[in-house]
């Protein structure tokens, strides 16, 4: 899909949608992984537009689609589906390069098992835009909604998924493919650094996962330091690391 940037300086968005890009860039340049910046532009697309969950999924160097960044748990189990099951939006979008859409999510659609457990989550549309660069397909955005989209509003999804984007290509839109191969791989073994981390801490406080990621993003602000930081402290139990002891602290 084309932006036309006639249309998204007129939207409700366009100031939120140029502050993201602004973030990306800054977070990027000041060293933050792409898993963080991925994981703040699900977050954003949830703010951003009329949907109710996000996610964003990347291939691995064997072409494998990988869970990446997920708004909340029902967009992360919607998204494993996929992968896993090989039908929905996401998984044909990354197969063409195209977006993709299901705004009926109907038992008799394309993907009548996807839809089905789309509806019981209380969606009523699903899309996916193509992380592209160069004519390569390196994921896509997912979106879910109790609504349609507005053809306005998809173009702005497809502009976040731009801003995804960039940010495996580090803000460089000629990056060799060897160099992107090798920033695909380590954004994915991020995830699952941080991922290992969300259950250690889940196992030894009693909480849930979701909450384990909300402590270790808490003690990331605390202690100055990037997620994948402390997560790496965590799964090796670094006890010298700052953070150790404000993880051991009591919430207050």
């Amino acid at each position: 899909m084309t932006i036309d940037s006639k249309i998204i300086p007129t939207l409700a968005e366009s100031g939120s949608l140029a502050r993201t890009f602004v973030d990306v860039a800054q977070s990027l340049s000041q060293g933050q992984d792409s898993y963080e910046v991925l994981s703040m532009l699900s977050e954003r697309c949830v703010e951003l537009l009329p949907v109710k969950a996000s996610g964003i999924l990347i291939k691995d160097q064997a072409g494998i689609l990988q869970v990446i960044a997920a708004s909340n748990p029902s967009a992360h189990l919607l998204d494993l589906f996929q992968i896993q099951n090989e039908e929905g939006p996401c998984f044909e979008c990354c197969g063409n390069g195209k977006p993709v859409s299901d705004t009926e999510l109907a038992s008799n659609g394309p993907w009548p098992r996807f839809a089905n457990l789309a509806r019981n989550k209380g969606f009523h549309a699903a899309y996916a835009l193509p992380l592209q660069s160069k004519g390569k397909v390196l994921g896509a955005l997912n979106l879910f909604a109790e609504k349609n989209l507005t053809d306005e509003r998809v173009l702005v999804a497809q502009t976040l998924a731009d801003a995804a984007t960039l940010s495996l290509l580090q803000l460089d839109p000629v990056a060799d493919i060897e160099i992107l191969a090798r920033k695909v791989f380590s954004t994915i073994e991020e995830r699952n650094i941080v991922e290992q981390a969300k259950g250690m801490i889940s196992q030894r406080f009693s909480v849930s996962a979701d909450f384990a990621l909300v402590r270790i993003r808490s003690v990331s602000d605390k202690c100055n330091c990037p997620i994948i930081e402390v997560a790496r402290a965590i799964v090796e139990r670094d006890v010298s690391h700052p953070s150790h002891s404000l993880l051991q602290a009591k919430e207050t």
